[in-house]
């Protein structure tokens, strides 16, 4: 990842460390809320380590994201376990 792409990861990062309620969102809402190029989005999220995505889906079909500290701080303990049984993030 070249030094822009790492400096809007890292703003992706902080806007999901400031939504402590709603910490999944769509790729969508990630590049709207960060003023970030969707595509840029798309490579960040898909590519880096920090971000996982939720086996549970938007209304519309969309795949939801967060970060792995953003769940770690806000997903119920039942949904940890409930994860760890499914080897998945939630």
């Amino acid at each position: 990842m070249n030094a822009v792409m790492e400096q809007e990861k890292d703003i992706i990062v902080r806007a999901f460390d400031k939504s402590s309620d709603n910490y999944w969102k769509t790729l969508i809402e990630i590049a709207s809320e960060t003023a970030i190029k969707q595509e840029n989005v798309i490579r960040i999220v898909l590519s880096s380590g920090d971000f996982v995505q939720s086996s549970y889906r938007e209304k519309d079909g969309l795949p939801l994201f967060t970060t792995r500290k953003a769940y770690k701080k806000n997903a119920s303990f039942l949904d940890k376990i409930i994860g760890a049984f499914k080897n998945r993030i939630d």
